[in-house]
């Protein structure tokens, strides 16, 4: 029932999946119930947060790349009547552009500031469009004034892809930026064309959301499928598992069939051997089964089986294993077990199954269903084969039989040389 039951939930939350896979697909904007879409974020913001901190070394390597490149070139593009103040603008933009990275990574890699890496990245971009306006667009070389707007429209974009928050939070961070650089330039007098300067902020601002909103968009898709996948693998291991488990148990009695049976015998049998250590074997076989099915049907029959199985499994140990043999019969085999130890939880055994008392009015020895029940020990020494052992224990069986049943029987391994 708990196979089915679990299969069964399984399906539905695939279907259900699907279904967002469908809706997501049509359109790009949230379609995750609340809970899915906070999971959502939380993994990607978790993900950017592992980036920053994986690859410092590789940020640390592309920036000093970058400033190899840059500084050169400002140094030849600056007017050389302005070189004192824009070349300085210059290297202030690169060394607060090093500290920005540098505050992203340390609230990435700290624990105790990682609850906040979402909040300061925010304030790092907001930071990092106002300082970077002000210190590229004052410069007065015409040529680096350009070149600071194409430096604000990457601070906008990569931001936005690079620290995993919301779309929507960092838009508004964006135009923050952007409404305290325009403020700040009007205040300040700033001989710049305030046109081109809001076409620029403003826009990168947008251009920047569009951008990080299309791409979460499909990350949502790729999210959806990996948890159909996982999905799907759960299914496929709760399927393999279930065959698995009816391959290795008989299906009436729920307890290991003669196949499992066989596979455990040859390792019970070698770490004896390999221990030095006694492993006793018990043969079980209902009295008169065949009376009792002729008289009350097979299914009154399955169900005494089912319950002798039942019982036998509760009078042993967990280290002891029980299994159906075939039709009416049934094999334990307990470890590290001497002959007295056998005995007495053969007894245990013989009692459980007096005490269901289930009647048996075709038997010639009990109005109730009795059993008979044969024991062998092997002590890991002696020069015998698993075959052997099991028929040592089958003519321990054999034996209750034919001294009357309804008996505990035990054949010690001489005694079966000996014949």
């Amino acid at each position: 029932m708990d196979y089915k039951y679990n299969l069964a939930k399984l399906q539905y939350d695939k279907e259900k999946i699907e279904e967002l896979i469908t809706r997501q697909s049509h359109r790009v904007g949230q379609v995750f119930p609340k809970k899915m879409e906070q999971e959502f974020w939380s993994r990607n913001l978790e993900r950017a947060r592992k980036h920053v901190d994986r690859y410092l070394w590789g940020g640390i390597l592309s920036y000093f790349i970058f400033i190899l490149v840059i500084v050169p070139s400002d140094y030849w593009v600056v007017d050389k009547r302005f070189f004192k103040h824009d070349f300085l603008n210059c290297m202030l933009g690169l060394a607060n552009g090093a500290l920005c990275l540098i505050t992203l990574y340390v609230f990435s890699h700290f624990s105790k500031l990682r609850p906040y890496f979402a909040q300061a990245s925010m304030m790092i971009m907001f930071w990092a469009i106002v300082s970077m306006s002000w210190l590229t667009l004052t410069v007065d070389t015409v040529a680096l004034r350009q070149q600071g707007l194409a430096i604000i429209c990457m601070i906008y974009i990569v931001s936005s892809l690079i620290t995993g928050v919301k779309p929507f939070h960092m838009l508004i961070a964006g135009l923050s930026a952007a409404f305290v650089t325009t403020i700040l330039f009007f205040t300040l007098k700033i001989d710049f064309n305030i046109m081109v300067l809001g076409r620029i902020i403003f826009g990168s601002c947008i251009f920047g959301y569009v951008i990080s909103h299309m791409m979460f968009a499909r990350e949502r898709m790729i999210y959806l499928y990996s948890m159909r996948a996982k999905i799907s693998e759960k299914m496929h291991r709760i399927h393999n598992s279930e065959l698995l488990h009816l391959s290795q148990h008989d299906e009436l009695t729920k307890i290991s069939n003669r196949r499992t049976f066989d596979e455990m015998m040859e390792v019970f049998y070698h770490q004896t051997r390999k221990d030095q250590t006694s492993l006793a074997i018990l043969f079980i076989d209902v009295d008169f089964f065949k009376n009792y099915n002729d008289f009350y049907g097979h299914q009154k029959g399955d169900d005494v089986i089912s319950s002798i199985a039942k019982s036998i499994k509760n009078a042993i140990r967990h280290m002891d294993f029980v299994a159906r043999y075939g039709g009416e019969e049934f094999v334990v085999l307990l470890p590290e077990t001497d002959a007295h130890g056998a005995y007495a939880v053969a007894s245990n055994i013989f009692k459980a199954i007096e005490r269901l008392e289930i009647p048996h009015e075709k038997s010639l020895i009990s109005r109730f269903i009795t059993i008979s029940l044969g024991i062998t020990v092997y002590n890991g020494k002696t020069e015998l084969s698993a075959e052997e052992l099991l028929e040592s224990a089958d003519q321990a069986l054999y034996r209750a039989k034919q001294l009357g049943r309804n008996q505990i029987y035990y054949q010690s391994l001489r005694t079966t040389e000996t014949a």
